[in-house]
């Protein structure tokens, strides 16, 4: 039997999300191929920026450096609080302006229909746009406009998408878990109620959902909050450690794919 695809589903999870880099950099770095990525939200950004060719050193570099009060600056809208327009220049620049369709490695990224509640699969079009769509919590980002749809944060819908994975043609899927870490135990301004509001959302939607991944990484992420940015390092540490602890697993389930 020739080699199986390999997917990998990258999950949710705001900070938490940064993990996905770690496991990324682990599954290059011991050449075991990606030949699909689906992600949602965090998951979004990361699965797209790898397939785009960004340099997955410099990306967690990048993060360390990062102004993050500067880039989620506060720009109160009839729609949201923080204007996407620094993020989405950002991206833009890091994939290059290139549309989904220009990518070696298929991606698709998850949003949420705010109208009907749909899941929207996104696949085609501006990168950039897509995973703008994939990571707006709702109330805090201004919503993507998509011909007829307002779209916002995947997670509504679907925290790892594993099953989008599978529907691109992966024989085998890997899935990426983050959780969502503790609930706040002080709510001290609007954004965290907003935050705090969908994750509580998202834990019911995670535990109603069956995963169909062959093998889910979950890192050990304790304590670590969704909005803890300035953790990068930390956090993308705990991403490799949790994908080298499954290394063998995972070979040694990709052989067995190949021999059956």
């Amino acid at each position: 039997m020739p080699n199986p695809k390999v997917g990998i589903a990258l999950g949710q999870g705001a900070a938490r999300g940064i993990a996905n880099l770690g496991v990324l950099q682990i599954l290059k770095e011991e050449n075991i191929p990606i030949d699909f990525v689906s992600g949602t939200s965090a998951g979004a950004v990361v699965g797209s920026l790898y397939a785009a060719g960004v340099d997955l050193r410099f990306l967690e570099r990048m993060l360390e450096q990062l102004d993050w009060l500067d880039l989620t600056s506060l720009t109160i809208t009839r729609r949201g609080l923080i204007s996407p327009d620094k993020i989405h220049s950002m991206l833009t620049m890091l994939t290059k302006d290139q549309n989904f369709e220009d990518l070696s490695i298929p991606v698709a990224v998850i949003a949420t229909d705010l109208i009907t509640g749909e899941e929207i699969i996104i696949d085609k079009g501006s990168i950039a746009d897509g995973v703008r769509a994939s990571m707006s919590i709702p109330g805090v980002f201004v919503p993507v406009k998509s011909a007829n749809r307002l779209l916002v944060d995947g997670a509504l819908v679907n925290p790892v998408p594993a099953d989008v994975c599978r529907k691109m043609g992966a024989d085998f899927v890997i899935a990426v878990d983050v959780g969502l870490g503790p609930l706040r135990s002080r709510i001290r301004n609007l954004p965290e109620v907003i935050i705090q509001t969908i994750d509580i959302l998202t834990r019911q939607v995670a535990s109603n959902r069956r995963s169909v991944a062959d093998i889910t990484l979950k890192p050990d992420l304790g304590e670590i909050t969704l909005t803890e940015l300035n953790r990068s390092s930390e956090i993308i540490e705990k991403g490799r450690e949790i994908a080298l602890a499954n290394l063998d697993k995972i070979k040694k389930a990709l052989d067995e794919h190949t021999s059956s």
